[in-house]
């Protein structure tokens, strides 16, 4: 009796942990983009069409990966989503989720305008791709100017509730996957950026670390430089250092290409590190989560300057002259 017991536990363990790992994968599978590619694929549902009929389309397509396409068949059925997907034409980019993926095919007129944002843009520049994608797409309601406008609104600043106060919205347009209506308002638009901050992010930063991200969400390229340098630009700023950041100048110049000169390191501009102590007045850039959380856990390092090279890769010094062979060894 007693080793039968034991077959059985030790078999229902086995099945936890199979359904447990499971889950998981099924989890991370549901949530993963199906691509990197924002291209927009227009796909069109007819009336009483099959479930696998419109899987299958969604695979030729590029949309959904084959391997996925169970996992896509299985959330419908456990959302019991199936009965209500809607018949008609949608413009679905190849970066949406299975959870967003079927989100869009179960709104009747398929007209919501799919807009992806990349990390580190100004407002400006997110402004503009708004403007574009949502006229692309038949949304003659939003305005450019008034978007920019409203960022810098004390009167609509003061209605979204943060905990510190706020004069320019520079920072906390989330960068994301947002689906838009052809009818959205520019304020609608503006305040689903917040509701997504808010939500993704929260308001437990500062409006010091928010700047401090902001920062290293230009300066840093990958997931191993970014708590490296955020660990820099904090003790350098902690100590009193000239932060001597480049993408602040950059940001000033409206130009992410712009070639630095010394007249532009001494140009007398509130966003120039270079001659101005502490930090810049905004966020320079819209971060994403990768960059706020390396600020939340920068990597402890003694290092007070850093470089990458042509190819990318990054290089640390902990003195000027250290800093200064390195770029005489990979920039010259």
């Amino acid at each position: 009796m007693k080793s039968i017991v034991k077959i059985f536990l030790f078999a229902l363990i086995t099945v936890v942990i199979i359904v447990f790992f499971a889950k998981q994968n099924y989890d991370s599978v549901i949530e993963q983009p199906n691509s990197d590619s924002s291209e927009k694929i227009t796909l069109q549902i007819v009336s009483g069409e099959s479930i696998e009929s419109i899987i299958q389309k969604l695979v030729d397509s590029g949309i959904l990966k084959e391997k996925w396409a169970n996992y896509f068949k299985i959330y419908l059925r456990l959302n019991d989503i199936s009965q209500r997907i809607q018949a008609g034409t949608y413009e679905i980019p190849k970066n949406l989720s299975i959870i967003e993926i079927a989100e869009t095919i179960q709104r009747a007129r398929g007209l919501d305008i799919w807009v992806t944002i990349p990390e580190g843009l100004r407002k400006d520049e997110i402004a503009n791709i708004l403007e574009l994608e949502l006229s692309k797409g038949n949304n003659q309601i939003f305005v450019e100017k008034d978007f920019l406008s409203l960022t810098t609104s004390k009167e609509y600043i003061d209605t979204l509730g943060f905990p510190y106060p706020l004069t320019d919205l520079e920072g906390f347009l989330f960068p994301d996957k947002y689906a838009f209506s052809v009818d959205a308002t520019t304020q609608e638009v503006l305040t689903k950026f917040i509701d997504n901050f808010k939500k993704k992010v929260g308001t437990t930063d500062t409006y010091e670390d928010m700047i401090i991200a902001s920062m290293v969400e230009r300066e840093g390229y990958t997931s191993e430089d970014r708590p490296m340098i955020a660990d820099i630009i904090k003790r350098r700023y902690q100590e009193g250092w000239l932060l001597q950041i480049c993408a602040t100048i950059l940001y000033y110049k409206k130009d992410w290409e712009h070639v630095i000169t010394t007249s532009d390191m001494k140009e007398k501009n509130p966003y120039n590190t270079y001659s101005n102590p502490g930090l810049p007045p905004t966020p320079i850039s819209n971060p994403g989560l990768a960059a706020i959380k390396a600020v939340r856990n920068p990597i402890p390092n003694q290092y007070y300057y850093y470089i990458h090279d042509t190819d990318g890769n990054i290089h640390y010094a902990k003195t000027l002259t250290e800093h200064n062979n390195n770029i005489q060894k990979y920039l010259r």
